[in-house]
């Protein structure tokens, strides 16, 4: 106030400035306040000693190893004895019950890192430097002894929310050492070195001081995220709602890392808090809101209105090639908007014509433009469950690029001419200008191709023409794809499950695996067939620059969880190459005479592999460019510049290719450096999506099932065991597309076999079998010995129950209702049944009450014991899916990736 007065300068302090002009920063302020108040830069509410005392005790409570200096970790990396890498956690998930994570190597086995200790504050993504403990079990002891008991009353007030269905990704979470005896013959390592943080904004729940204090913990939605310390007063305003957090650093003595809160989001279980949840921990964006295209990228659209509706000029034509008076058609998901591909197919006089059509988005989409610089951020239109996020603007993705029916569109076509035999005689590239006859869904070109007559939707006087392209189409197809299965292309599992809303509420009405068609896989060879065309073409132009797409050939140590799994049945699996495991696929989907298993054996192999990334050429060696699953030399992603910002890349190519070396400036996608940046962003963009595609499928499996549910009955359902772990077996669902955990020992070794398992009771799924012992678990059955008192029902007098790989099993599904993440479906045991074998309950014998049971009283630890269920009790039984259709091809899991089901196996493969 002096100051002000005697220089005539207004003087404020900065709490009243900001109350005054920035009312929303006030919060912010305070808590930095109060963080400055608890660092060591104050020390004026206590004595200097108590102080001090306080700082020892609390490094004595959370204290973690010093990382090496950098001298120390370049003298270790020069010498052999550290070794570098990027590490992948899995924290606390599943059946886990402690935190691990692994860091992959290419020419060496993988590392493992058990224990917060070892793991020394290294976070997913981080790139870590790690000392080799060996490869003994020793050394897991070591990891284990440094870590000590680090659970604190923090961690038991929040136990219930740390169940997790099991959720391995292809090529990202599944190295991660599992079971103990894995464990003991992995190469294990201790984190010494943090050399380049990937901390991100985080969403999180709040748990509040229950001293009525402001320093809370920030419980990520993440589980392998550790819990975050952080300021903030006004607590009542998040307590229920999804806010995000920021990391700002981890010291040595401290047990969390020390961060601040950055903004709200929705309340907790809202569908739209839900999904920005899902959009910022997968960095697609900070919000739904903001995935809006901005004012200079629209005032680069064209204009298509009801009064002026877009048409191609005649400057639009220059140069292109007229296909207008072709029978080109489209065929797609009902219902779709975005149309990126037509075909062609038309007997000539030497053979036939083969035509793909793809939208040419680049004509609309200018190098360095706004909505350049858009699409390169997005990467890929975003999928989820109900909605979708464009890469482009609507008015290109649905309306001027989409290749409508009836309606002149621009295209970049490939164009075969192919002999009696489909052998290939000469390919044509260029610009195009093309009118589809007819924008057909699957559903009816299905019907064409099974020489149904009146199809509905279709017009009648087109429907012979049609039919005899549909048809003539399919013919070639099956050659071509026939052509690559010989050469080693593999058909992996892929099962996708469709969502029908309820228009007025948004609720799931209803939730079926997709079916598979024939013309389905048509589609898609023709895809791959252009695909790898172009690929060819790009590279012969611009050998080092070319964006092409690869997939690694997978190592021998990815395969061994298949190889024990079908030993265990007595099967055998040749995984030496791709033609070596297409083989044994196919010849055990014959010889195990059970489509479930045939299909979890191809889920177990989707699993192995890696994924498929872009590459620029000039990055390796021409011998690494090979597609592994597609059996290809050469393959890149042309087919969907709608939705894809690599095919746009690739269309530029493939125009600048066409173009004479001097008729066109260099451009920046023909730059080596710029490719291989681009692509490196791309894989990442893409695997994010595809993520959270993932993820919201999960979210509304879990409100379908919290919807049958939610009138008081139980839901049970048919499963498969797809695995034995050493606490209990997982279990695919195939009529949900769930894959998840059924525990049967939790955490302190107690086992949890459920009287159902003798009854067939669903109502008995929630008592447990008191003296059983003997639990037994090796990589492909797990058996317990019954108390000698229990009834033995149809067990056959004896005294074991026992559960093997593939066995058909029934579970209940439940929702398990945390307070700080999504609510996950968790299954329960129901009943047993030796594979292929349906039904035991016509012959149960009556309960005998004498033996000993006692009601579930789950315990959520880090084992993820479930949670008590509310009240259900009726049963709704759900029927055995009947025979399943012919596996989809590779293409299928490499492409079709709107619709995504499977928890694990489908969301793995849809990740290649």
């Amino acid at each position: 106030e002096v100051y002000s007065a005697e220089h005539g300068v207004e003087v404020w302090r900065l709490e009243d400035y900001l109350a005054e002009q920035h009312p929303k920063l006030v919060e912010h302020f305070r808590a930095i306040e109060q963080a400055t108040q608890d660092g060591d830069m104050d020390v004026t509410a206590i004595s200097a000693g108590e102080f001090a005392q306080a700082r020892l005790q609390a490094k004595a409570q959370g204290s973690y190893a010093k990382h090496y200096s950098e001298g120390d970790i370049s003298d270790g990396l020069r010498n052999g004895t550290l070794v570098r890498g990027t590490i992948r956690l899995r924290a606390g998930g599943g059946m886990r019950s402690e935190s691990q994570g692994v860091i992959e190597r290419s020419d060496a086995p993988d590392i493992v890192v058990v224990g917060r200790a070892a793991l020394n504050r290294a976070c997913s993504g981080d790139t870590v430097v790690v000392r080799l403990l060996g490869n003994s079990e020793s050394s897991v002891g070591e990891a284990k002894a440094a870590d000590g008991d680090d659970d604190d009353a923090d961690d038991a007030a929040d136990s219930e929310d740390a169940l997790a269905v099991e959720q391995i990704e292809a090529g990202d979470e599944a190295p991660v050492v599992a079971d103990k005896a894995n464990l003991a013959t992995a190469v294990h390592g201790v984190v010494v070195g943090v050399v380049e943080r990937r901390w991100r904004p985080y969403v999180a729940t709040l748990q509040a001081d229950v001293a009525g204090g402001m320093r809370h913990l920030a419980v990520p939605v993440d589980a392998a995220v550790p819990k975050i310390r952080m300021h903030y007063a006004d607590t009542a305003a998040i307590a229920d709602r999804y806010f995000v957090v920021a990391v700002d650093s981890w010291e040595a003595d401290s047990q969390y890392p020390q961060g601040h809160f950055v903004r709200a989001l929705g309340r907790i279980g809202t569908l739209d808090a839900e999904i920005d949840t899902i959009l910022v921990e997968r960095q697609i964006a900070v919000s739904q809101a903001a995935l809006g295209f901005s004012e200079a990228s629209l005032r680069e659209m064209p204009v298509n209105s009801a009064e002026r509706p877009w048409a191609p000029s005649s400057r639009d034509l220059e140069g292109r090639r007229d296909l207008r008076d072709t029978l080109i058609f489209s065929i797609d998901p009902r219902g779709s908007q975005d149309i990126d591909d037509a075909v062609s197919m038309r007997r000539t006089r030497t053979g036939f014509e083969l035509g793909v059509h793809i939208a040419d988005v680049a004509q609309f989409v200018q190098a360095g433009s706004a909505t350049d610089a858009a699409a390169r951020a997005r990467g890929t239109t975003v999928y989820l469950a109900d909605r979708r996020f464009n890469m482009i603007p609507e008015v290109l993705s649905e309306r001027v690029c989409s290749l409508r029916g009836s309606s002149d569109r621009l295209a970049v076509s490939v164009i075969w001419d192919m002999d009696h035999e489909y052998n290939v005689e000469r390919t044509w590239f260029g610009r195009s200008v093309i009118r589809s006859a007819c924008e057909m869904c699957y559903e009816q070109a299905q019907e064409l191709l099974d020489g149904q007559c009146k199809v509905e939707g279709l017009d009648p006087k087109l429907e012979p023409q049609l039919a005899t392209g549909v048809k003539e189409l399919t013919t070639a197809m099956r050659v071509l794809r026939s052509r690559r299965r010989l050469g080693g292309a593999l058909e992996l599992a892929s099962t996708e499950i469709k969502f029908a809303f309820d228009p007025q509420t948004h609720a799931v009405a209803a939730a079926a695996p997709k079916r598979s068609l024939e013309i389905h896989g048509v589609i898609e060879e023709a895809m791959v067939f252009a695909n790898a065309a172009v690929a060819r073409r790009i590279h012969e132009s611009f050998p080092t620059a070319a964006l092409l797409r690869r997939h690694r050939s997978p190592t021998a140590d990815r395969f061994e969880r298949l190889q024990r799994a079908v030993r265990a049945r007595g099967l055998d699996v040749d995984c030496s190459s791709n033609l070596a495991l297409a083989q044994s696929l196919q010849r055990i989907a014959g010889e195990a005479g059970d489509a479930d298993m045939a299909f979890l054996v191809k889920a177990m192999a989707t699993l192995a592999m890696q994924e498929a990334d872009y590459f620029a050429t000039g990055d390796c060696a021409t011998e690494a460019f090979a597609h592994y699953g597609l059996a290809l030399e050469y393959y890149t992603h042309f087919t969907s510049p709608i939705r894809r910002y690599a095919d746009i890349v690739v269309h530029r190519q493939l125009l600048a290719a066409l173009q004479e070396p001097s008729e066109t400036p260099k451009p920046t996608e023909l730059s080596q450096a710029w490719v291989g940046t681009t692509a490196m962003r791309l894989n990442e963009r893409n695997r994010q999506s595809k993520l959270a595609q993932r993820e919201s499928t999960e979210l509304f499996q879990s409100r379908y099932i919290a919807q049958l549910s939610g009138d008081g009955q139980h839901v049970v359902a048919d499963g498969v065991v797809a695995e034995v772990r050493t606490n209990g077996l997982i279990v695919f669902v195939p009529k949900f597309g769930i894959r998840g955990p059924v525990h049967l020992r939790d955490k302190t070794g107690h086992i949890r076999l459920p009287l159902s398992t003798l009854t067939g009771r669903p109502r008995d799924a929630d008592t447990h079998i008191d003296g059983c012992s003997d639990f037994s678990a090796d990589a492909g059955r797990l058996s317990i010995r019954l108390p000698i008192d229990a009834p033995a029902f149809h067990l056959g007098g004896g005294a074991n129950v026992a559960f093997s790989v593939f066995d058909h099993v029934t579970v209940l599904l439940r929702v398990l209702e945390t307070r700080r993440r999504r609510a996950p479906v968790y299954m329960t045991l129901v009943s047993r049944a030796s594979s292929n074998i349906r039904a035991y309950r016509s012959t149960l014998a009556p309960l005998d009450r004498t033996f000993r049971v006692s009601a579930a009283r789950p315990t959520a630890d880090q084992d993820a014991e479930p949670a008590e269920p509310k009240g259900p009790s009726k049963t709704t039984g759900v029927q055995k899916p009947g025979p399943a259709k012919p596996s989809p091809d590779y293409y299928s899991v490499l492409e079709k990736f709107g619709q995504l089901s499977l928890l694990e196996t489908t969301h793995a493969a849809q990740m290649l």
